[in-house]
C-alpha cells in the first residue's frame, strides 16, 4: 500500500500528507521554476491500428516501463500519461528533491533514444518527439476517487 501511494504522488508530498494534522485540507503548491517534458509517439496510432489490443497494451507497457526507468535515472517525477503521451518533470520541492532543467532535457533525449532502440528491435516505424517547457505551475491533489497529484498551468 505504501509503495502504491508513493507512485501516485511525489514522495515529499506524501510526507506532507502523513505529517499534517487530521481534518486539514490536502496540500497544494505553487512552483515558480518547473521544467516539464512531454513525449509524443509518432507512428504509434498507425501501428496500433494493425495490432490486437493485447499487443498495443504490451507495447505501451514496454515503452512506459522504459520511461519509468528513465525517471529514476534522471530524478524526474512522472506526472501522468495521457494516451501515448508521457509527462514528467522537475520543480522545486516538494515536486522533486532537486530541480535541474538540464536533467529534464537529458530525460527527454533518453526517451527519444529509448523509442528509437525499441522500434529498431521490433522492426516498426515509431519515433518519439519530446517537448520541454519551463515556467510556473500549481500542483495539488484532485478528485475524490483515484486521487492523483496533478500540475496545472501553461505547461
Amino acid at each position: 500500500t505504501e509503495k502504491i501511494l508513493d507512485t501516485l504522488m511525489p514522495p515529499l508530498v506524501v510526507e506532507q500528507i502523513r505529517s499534517r494534522p487530521p481534518n486539514t485540507p490536502l496540500p497544494s503548491h505553487q512552483y515558480r521554476h518547473a521544467t516539464i517534458a512531454q513525449s509524443d509517439l509518432c507512428g504509434f496510432t498507425q501501428l496500433s491500428a494493425t495490432k490486437k489490443p493485447t499487443e498495443v497494451v504490451k507495447y505501451m507497457g514496454d515503452l512506459f516501463g522504459l520511461f519509468d526507468d528513465l525517471t529514476d535515472v534522471h530524478g524526474v517525477y512522472k506526472v501522468e500519461t495521457v494516451g501515448d503521451a508521457y509527462i514528467a518533470g522537475m520543480a522545486e520541492q516538494p515536486l522533486t528533491r532537486d530541480n535541474s532543467p538540464y536533467h529534464v532535457i537529458l530525460f527527454g533525449l533518453d526517451m527519444v533514444r529509448a523509442v528509437d532502440d525499441w522500434a529498431r528491435n521490433l522492426g516498426v516505424k515509431v519515433a518519439c518527439r519530446c517537448g520541454i517547457h519551463y515556467g510556473e505551475c500549481m500542483g495539488g491533489i484532485v478528485g475524490n476517487d483515484m486521487q492523483r497529484y496533478h500540475l496545472f498551468g501553461d505547461l
